[in-house]
C-alpha cells in the first residue's frame, strides 16, 4: 500500500512531575484530498513487539463524489516519532441511508491477539444527533477493518438522563474476560459525561448501572458542563487505570471552544470510580498567535517507562500535536514493583530503542558493570563495547542504541540496573 512518510521529531521533553509539549507541534497534519479538512480524535496503541499504531478521525473529500466526508486514517511508527501515513482511510463509510453512511469518526482502538479491534461513533446523517457506536475488525495490522455485523453494537438510551441526546467517542480495554468501553453520554440539556459498559463478545453490551462513572466538575472547575473523549490506559500491569480527558466549560452562551484544557484521572477498581488529579487540568492551552491556542482537545495516550507519550488535537486543521509526561513520584499512581526492558525494533539494522516499563523507570540508568549508561554485549559474555545514555536521562523518554560501524552484526544483550536493584536483560539482534 502506497504510503505518505511523515517524519517528528520529540524536542521538547516532559521535565519531572510536568507535562510538556513539543516546541515543533504540529506534527501530523492534513496534506491530502481525503484528509485536507482536519486530523482530529486520535487514538494511539503500542504494537507487539515494538511501535506504535495511530487512527484518527480524517475529514475531506471523497475521492470518487466531492463529498466531504468523515472517516478513520491511520499511521505507524517504530518509535513514536516517525510515522508512515496510510495513503486512504482504514475504514469507509457506510452506504447511503445506513446507519455511518455521514460520519465514521472518533475511533479507539484494542489489540486482540494478532487482531485489532476498532470501535468507533458512526452517524447516519451530519448533526441529527443520531450517533451510535459501532465494531469492525482487521487482520491485516490496521491497514483495513471489516465492519462487525450489520448495523452499530451500541446505541443510545433514551430512558438514561446521561444520555438521553447522544453518545460517542469510545476508549476500549479488557480487563479480565471482559472488554471494558468508556464513552461520552450526552444528556438532554447538554452536559458531557464519561460512562462505562461491558461485554463478553463485543455483540451484547451492558452498561453500568451507576453511570456516569465521571460526572462533570464542580461549578467554575474548567470541566463543568464537559469530561469529553476519554482515553484510558492501565498503567502496565499494574492495578490503576489512567484516563485523560478534555475539560469543556461554558463561555458566555455557548460552550467555551476557546479554553478547553485536558484532565487526568485515577480508578483501582476497573473504572468504575475515578479521582480527579488534585493538579488539573493538567494541559492548557497555548499562547494567543500559536497553533492550538484554543486548547488542547480529544487526548490520547500511551505509557513507557514511567512516563506517557501523547497526542492531541487543536480543534482546527493544522494537525496533531505531542505531549510528555513523567509519572516518577506521583502518588495518584501506583506504578507495579517489578520492571522490564522493551527494545524495538527487533531485529534492528541502524537504530535501536530501548525503554522501560515498571517502577522507577525514569529515576536513572545504569549498566550492569557500573558505568553510566546502557551497555551492550554479545549474549555470551564478550563485551561489546558499546555504551549509551550516560547519566541520567532528563525524562522518561527512551534510550536510542545506534552501533558505531566497527559494531559487527550478531546477537547482543541489553542489561540494565536501576539504582540498586538487580540487573536486567533482553536479548536484541543487530543485522547491518
Amino acid at each position: 500500500m502506497k504510503k505518505i512518510i511523515l517524519i517528528a521529531i520529540l524536542v521538547a521533553v516532559a521535565a519531572a512531575f510536568g507535562w510538556e509539549k513539543d516546541e515543533r507541534n504540529p506534527v501530523l497534519g492534513p496534506v491530502v484530498p481525503w484528509a485536507w479538512l482536519a486530523l482530529s480524535d486520535p487514538d494511539m496503541i503500542s504494537i507487539p513487539g515494538g511501535g506504535f499504531y495511530l487512527v484518527y478521525t480524517a475529514a475531506g473529500a471523497d475521492t470518487s463524489t466531492g463529498v466531504t466526508l468523515t472517516r478513520p486514517g491511520a499511521a505507524w511508527s517504530s518509535d513514536g516519532f516517525s510515522w508512515t501515513m496510510s495513503d486512504g482511510p482504514v475504514i469507509t463509510n457506510g452506504v447511503t441511508g445506513t446507519w455511518d453512511s455521514a460520519a465514521v469518526e472518533t475511533p479507539a482502538v484494542l489489540y486482540e491477539g494478532d487482531s485489532i479491534i476498532m470501535v468507533y461513533a458512526g452517524e447516519r446523517a451530519h448533526g441529527g444527533g443520531q450517533l451510535a457506536i459501532g465494531m469492525a475488525v482487521s487482520h491485516d495490522g490496521g491497514e483495513t477493518y471489516a465492519r462487525v455485523g450489520g448495523g452499530p453494537i451500541f446505541e443510545k438510551d433514551t430512558t438514561r438522563p446521561e444520555e438521553g441526546r447522544s453518545i460517542e467517542s469510545p476508549s476500549l480495554i479488557r480487563v479480565g474476560d471482559s472488554l471494558v468501553m468508556f464513552y461520552n453520554g450526552q444528556s438532554l440539556d447538554w452536559k458531557i459525561t464519561v460512562c462505562r459498559a461491558t461485554s463478553a463478545d463485543g455483540i451484547e453490551w451492558h452498561r453500568y448501572i451507576g453511570n456516569p462513572v465521571l460526572d462533570i466538575g464542580e461549578p467554575g472547575e474548567f470541566d463543568d458542563i464537559a469530561v469529553y473523549a476519554p482515553c484510558v490506559r492501565r498503567v502496565w500491569s499494574g492495578e490503576t487505570l489512567f484516563m485523560l480527558y478534555q475539560g469543556l466549560t461554558l463561555g458566555e452562551s455557548t460552550y467555551a471552544f476557546d479554553s478547553t484544557h485536558l484532565g487526568a484521572a485515577t480508578s483501582t477498581d476497573n473504572g468504575i470510580t475515578w479521582t480527579r488529579w488534585s493538579a488539573n487540568p493538567v494541559l492548557f492551552p497555548g499562547p494567543d498567535g500559536s497553533w492550538d491556542e484554543h486548547g488542547p482537545m480529544t487526548p490520547t495516550f500511551d505509557i513507557f517507562g514511567a512516563g506517557i507519550l501523547g497526542w492531541y488535537w487543536n480543534g482546527g486543521n493544522d494537525g496533531l500535536g505531542i505531549f510528555t509526561h513523567d509519572f516518577t513520584g506521583i502518588d495518584e499512581v501506583r506504578l507495579p514493583e517489578n520492571y522490564e526492558i522493551v527494545s524495538y525494533p527487533n531485529p534492528f539494522n541502524s537504530a535501536l530503542t530501548i525503554a522501560l516499563r515498571g517502577a522507577g523507570a525514569a529515576n536513572s540508568w545504569d549498566s550492569a558493570v557500573g558505568t553510566p549508561g546502557v551497555s551492550a554485549t554479545w549474549s555470551s559474555g564478550k563485551a561489546g563495547g558499546e555504551n549509551y545514555g550516560r547519566g541520567a536521562p532528563a525524562s522518561a523518554a527512551p534510550l536510542v542504541w545506534r552501533p558505531q560501524n566497527a559494531v559487527p552484526s550478531g546477537i547482543y544483550m541489553v542489561r540494565v540496573r536501576l539504582d540498586s536493584e538487580k540487573p536486567i536483560s533482553s536479548r536484541v539482534v543487530y543485522l547491518k
